[in-house]
């Protein structure tokens, strides 16, 4: 099983922000370019770990930010991406995962996640993409809750 940072890797995204916003708030310029430059390297490390590495990061991220279990696949799923996205989700140990794409051929999408190796178990209310109106918390969606099996399931 491949290692993920994505805790790590947030971590450093989250230190990154705090230190702009600090930057910000004082007016200390070196400071906010500093931080710019600390986010642009690790936007770089993940970028070189390959397409799916970041926009698993991506979703990651997102999990973490709206309060989510899970990670939640929210946007089309292209055909050609689904084994490769399944089989790098299996690699880094993530073993369940949200569909709440609302594109017209997710069910296709969601097939296809079926078809390698992954278990549909129900469907779910997490955390969407928007805040409430005049509120911080989130509004609710609703996803598939996917189980990823084992390759040898596919």
């Amino acid at each position: 099983m491949a290692k993920n940072n994505f805790a790590e890797e947030y971590a450093r995204e989250l230190e990154c922000r705090r230190q702009f916003n600090e930057a910000r708030e004082t007016g200390n310029a070196e400071m906010e370019e500093a931080a710019r430059a600390a986010h642009q390297l690790l936007a770089d490390q993940i970028k070189a770990k390959g397409s799916i590495y970041e926009m698993v990061f991506r979703f990651y991220c997102e999990a973490q930010e709206r309060g989510n279990k899970y990670l939640d696949l929210n946007e089309v799923i292209w055909d050609d991406k689904v084994t490769a996205l399944i089989d790098s989700l299996r690699e880094y140990g993530i073993e369940k995962f949200t569909f709440s794409s609302t594109w017209s051929s997710a069910v296709e999408t969601a097939w296809l996640f079926t078809q390698n190796g992954c278990r549909l178990e129900g469907i779910v209310e997490i955390n969407g993409k928007c805040k409430a109106f005049m509120s911080e918390e989130y509004e609710k969606a609703h996803g598939y809750l996917f189980s990823i099996g084992d390759a040898e399931e596919k």
